[in-house]
């Protein structure tokens, strides 16, 4: 009985929380188009996510990688119900990874004159993005085209001294780029960043053209990693990736760091080698699961990095 008590009240909040922000949709002067990711989600979450925004944008491409199967799009498009007008939902049970599906939106973005791309994860929680969106357009017509990120609760791990401050890179998740900057950078090279290091490569060739990338650290969207989890014998934190994850990480960021040779700074020297490369493999060692196979894609995909034509890129 008190579980149908808390659910209640979970549900109730909800439809209060999207009665709230369907009262405070506002009219911008921008066209703001978002983007967001799905893979296997669970439905109800997705949705409860994505109202957290979608009043606030134009539009919202929902890219769905996962199994036809599954009827995501039956279970998530029926429970959007009004705000479903606002879908556009490309998916045939194919997992195409991310890179393709940022560059479907960069071409929509141009072809329908929107003037910023939002790139969201399905499981990614906004504490209130009406007020993000609003300063990020105000920001926009003040002080010209920048990349314009939240503060990420689970990773961003900077201190804050001030309500608008420089960043080095970017995740995904939150982020909103100008469709002008994306053209600029001559948007994802699926290839070589079909799912990871799409950010980085992103931010790094962003910061190579001369614009701006700046948090909004009173603007807070909460994210996790990954499956972040303490295993092994000294109970490491660790996102615990696959083995396909494990190859790809490592296989993208080192094709990243070799590309962006102009701007290896010792900052980002520190976190390929020390995040990407040496806590990677002890997490391996110590603390995940299947460790022959992981260590085995790790390798891999370091090999692969190195063995790639960066000179085929961009």
């Amino acid at each position: 009985m008190e579980q149908k008590k808390d659910f209640g009240e979970n549900n109730l909040r909800t439809q209060q929380i999207t009665k709230s922000l369907k009262e405070n949709e506002k009219t911008y002067s921008t066209k703001m188009l978002g983007l967001v990711t799905l893979y296997n989600p669970n439905p109800e979450e997705a949705v409860r996510n994505i109202r957290r925004y979608i009043y606030d944008i134009e539009t919202l491409i929902i890219w769905d990688n996962s199994p036809l199967e599954s009827n995501l799009k039956q279970k998530i498009i029926g429970t959007l119900a009004e705000e479903a007008d606002k879908v556009i939902w490309h998916g045939d049970g194919e997992n195409y990874c991310i890179a393709p599906a940022v560059n479907y939106a960069w071409h929509y973005a141009m072809e329908h004159d929107y003037d910023m791309i939002l790139l969201m994860d399905d499981d990614s929680k906004w504490e209130d993005f009406i007020s993000y969106r609003k300063e990020v357009e105000f920001l926009y017509h003040q002080q010209g085209m920048m990349v314009f990120t939240p503060y990420v609760k689970g990773c961003d791990g900077f201190t804050i001294t001030d309500s608008v401050q420089p960043k080095t890179l970017f995740i995904n998740s939150g982020t909103v780029l100008p469709t002008k900057i994306i053209t600029m950078i001559g948007g994802v090279d699926e290839k070589a960043f079909p799912l990871d290091a799409i950010d980085h490569d992103m931010a790094f060739s962003i910061t190579e053209l001369g614009y701006r990338i700046i948090c909004l650290t009173s603007h807070n969207l909460n994210h996790d990693l990954g499956h972040p989890q303490r295993l092994g014998i000294f109970h490491i934190f660790t996102p615990n990736y696959n083995c396909f994850r494990t190859y790809s990480m490592t296989r993208s960021h080192i094709i990243c760091y070799r590309k962006h040779k102009s701007i290896r700074t010792k900052e980002i020297k520190k976190y390929l080698y020390k995040e990407i490369l040496f806590r990677k493999f002890m997490r391996i060692i110590l603390a995940e699961p299947d460790k022959w196979n992981r260590m085995k894609a790790f390798i891999k995909g370091i090999k692969d990095g190195c063995r790639y034509n960066v000179i085929k890129m961009g």
